[in-house]
């Protein structure tokens, strides 16, 4: 079960993969590099984005996990 939530449905959201190539089955993941031991997310080091999806209104939002 996702731990993410639409803000303006209320129900779950879907982790699905995303291109940035622009090509069908391309598929990539967005890295933040921080060198610094807080980081900008509070994270440290290497922070990976990922894409969750609303199938009911179709609103996408990256989460760095």
């Amino acid at each position: 079960m996702s731990r993410h939530q639409c803000p303006d449905c209320d129900v779950a959201m879907e982790r699905v993969d995303y291109s940035t190539a622009g090509v069908a089955g391309a598929t990539s993941r967005a890295r933040i590099d921080d060198p610094r031991k807080s980081g900008t997310l509070g994270m440290g080091g290497k922070t990976y984005l990922y894409a969750y999806l609303c199938e009911d209104c179709g609103l996408v939002r990256f989460y760095a996990e």
